[in-house]
């Protein structure tokens, strides 16, 4: 039999149907603080279809997010806000420990956003991401760093980034800064909008990967085995025309928002790819090359594909890059302040 043959024979058997008792994962995406229920608000507006939760410590603030569910840490700062306090946003996080556990029982995936440097969003956000991982949870925690004339902010950001990470799979930290690089003349909620529309794009890729049905699936299985002791780890997203797939690449890799980091020592990454019907394998694996040239040697790589009509020549890809370093990160953190049970210090 030719070659030629068995490709004829093979297109005849290219459709296939999904069998209607297999679940798809439940997904949760969670706004933690202030910049976090913004963020919930304005990927709700965006066109985000998950289930959503907004998680504040100001009442007032609740009031007025667009969120599926809403949670008041009310017991310790009665629905007034942490006023900056990082112990106490920690504090009304632990004292909502059934909550959070009811929440996230049999849940798949729970995103958390949330902005850094404040009290509840720096505070709440690990102990609201240690319940869900707790639970069973695949946790993906996008966090946003304030700008850095913010000082003492920027400095507590870093400890409460450190804690976060301890407590997640994986996590995506964005910064603030580079909004001057990208958008320097738009108003801060136009910027901010921007920002937002890059976590809601990134969030629902992440969603279309593992609920869709793949050439080359990727399942809960696969993340978890990946995820699971990745210490730092990030997700990153890049689209265009097949015909440039380098491009593609180095978009994803250098994607403006996200902190510097070191993709050097990465020890695995996930590869999603999303083609069009006529896209030719050479260029798919010509991709998977470009992206693994910039890992470590070792790294472990697990590849997922879909073929999707109506992408025709476009391509996307995400990744999903375990153990890199951040060159912020690698500085050895400042003593300030008595440390509480998640080891974030309360602001002197």
């Amino acid at each position: 039999m030719s070659i030629e043959s068995l490709i004829r024979r093979a297109l005849d058997y290219t459709d296939f149907e999904i069998p209607s008792d297999i679940d798809t994962p439940r997904v949760i995406v969670v706004g933690v603080g202030g910049a976090g229920c913004n963020a919930i608000t304005r990927m709700k507006r965006l066109g985000l279809e998950a289930f959503t939760v907004a998680i504040n410590t100001d009442m007032n603030h609740l009031r007025v997010v667009d969120a599926d569910k809403k949670i008041l840490l009310k017991k310790i700062t009665r629905g007034r806000g942490a006023g900056g306090s990082m112990d106490l946003g920690e504090r009304s996080a632990l004292m909502a420990r059934d909550v959070f556990r009811d929440l996230f029982k049999d849940v798949d995936i729970v995103f958390i956003t949330t902005g850094l440097g404040g009290g509840t969003g720096t505070g709440a956000t690990p102990v609201v991401a240690d319940m869900a991982r707790k639970s069973g949870a695949i946790v993906v925690s996008m966090v946003t760093m304030p700008f850095k004339i913010e000082r003492g902010r920027y400095r507590y950001a870093k400890i409460g980034l450190r804690k976060i990470i301890d407590k997640s799979n994986t996590v995506i930290v964005l910064e603030n800064d580079k909004l001057l690089d990208i958008v320097p003349n738009r108003s801060l909620p136009e910027a901010f909008m921007v920002m937002d529309e890059l976590m809601s794009y990134t969030i629902m890729s992440f969603i279309d990967m593992i609920t869709k049905p793949s050439q080359i699936n990727v399942d809960l299985a696969d993340l978890r085995h990946i995820m699971e002791n990745g210490n730092l780890s990030t997700i990153l997203i890049g689209e265009g025309d097949v015909n440039n797939y380098e491009k593609v690449v180095i978009d994803a890799l250098n994607r403006p928002f996200l902190m510097d980091v070191d993709y050097s020592s990465a020890k695995g990454a996930l590869i999603h790819i999303t083609v069009g019907e006529d896209v030719p394998i050479n260029v798919v694996y010509s991709t998977v090359d470009a992206i693994s040239s910039f890992l470590r040697k070792d790294a472990s790589i697990t590849l997922g594909t879909r073929v999707t009509p109506e992408f025709n020549n476009r391509m996307r890809i995400l990744v999903i890059v375990t153990g890199i370093k951040v060159p912020l990160l690698e500085e050895a953190p400042k003593k300030v302040g008595r440390k509480t049970l998640y080891g974030i210090p309360e602001i002197e």
